[in-house]
């Protein structure tokens, strides 16, 4: 994992373009272009009632950082947003659950596994038409390699699929590191 570029101060002399590199250019590209991701779902996800689930997303509209790294595969962990970088990370989505108007539905972010403590939202439910519950918009404190999830749980009584039908209404995550 690569580290956060620091600034660096400056003493009177000549300077090599290696050190302009490292202590000018680095920090500076990390700061135009901060760790970032957009995931969305466009494989249906089947909820059992009762059960929390981490969220599947096996596409991403984008998924990058300043040296071209990545913080989540489509094809494994594909629930997870692990971070290369240690800070704060901007998180937000929601949950597109398939048509019925029984029960509740609830999102809530974890970290490591771990419930984040406050995440937890509850939506509406339909049974004309699919519903999206909408996550909390929050800042979590991320380690390197530690990974922040989008849960949902679902009430029906029933196993309910999240809906991937509607580009414009489907499950998404977007992560955007915002500071230390």
């Amino acid at each position: 994992m690569a580290a956060v570029p620091v600034p660096h101060t400056f003493v009177d002399g000549v300077y090599t373009s290696s050190e302009a590199n490292t202590y000018l250019r680095d920090p500076l590209l990390f700061l135009m272009t901060p760790p970032s991701a957009q995931l969305r779902q466009i494989v249906a996800q089947n909820l059992t009632t009762s059960v929390g689930a981490a969220i599947t997303f096996t596409t991403a509209d984008w998924d990058t950082d300043y040296l071209g790294g990545t913080g989540h595969s489509n094809s494994v962990n594909t629930s997870r947003y692990t971070a290369n970088y240690q800070g704060k990370y901007l998180v937000a989505g929601a949950v597109a659950f398939a048509a019925s108007a029984a029960g509740r539905r609830l999102t809530w972010w974890a970290v490591n596994g771990v419930t984040v403590n406050a995440s937890e939202t509850a939506g509406p439910t339909t049974a004309a038409s699919s519903c999206e519950v909408v996550a909390r918009t929050m800042e979590v404190p991320l380690n390197v390699n530690d990974y922040v999830e989008l849960w949902a749980q679902q009430e029906s009584g029933g196993t309910i699929a999240t809906n991937v039908t509607f580009v414009n209404a489907s499950s998404h995550m977007t992560i955007l590191r915002v500071g230390n």
